[in-house]
């Protein structure tokens, strides 16, 4: 299941990142690393972009952007 597809408050595992170069290394950098635990915590008005909690981080990400991260519930 991709990331933007999460449900609110339901805890799950980054499984892979499909992109490739400055935008897979943009979002490690971030801590979206594989095998790290994240929940879906906010939505904007318009639902773009999404924020996720992360190493007791919050991060907005795009969907666009979350549509590459391939996550499972725990």
């Amino acid at each position: 299941m991709n990331l933007n597809k999460l449900d609110y408050n339901k805890k799950a595992i980054i499984n892979r990142i499909n992109l490739h170069g400055i935008k897979k290394r943009r979002l490690y950098d971030l801590g979206f690393i594989p095998g790290e635990t994240i929940t879906k915590e906010f939505e904007s008005i318009f639902k773009n972009p999404i924020c996720y909690k992360i190493k007791n981080t919050l991060i907005a990400l795009r969907k666009e952007d979350a549509s590459y991260i391939e996550v499972s519930y725990e």
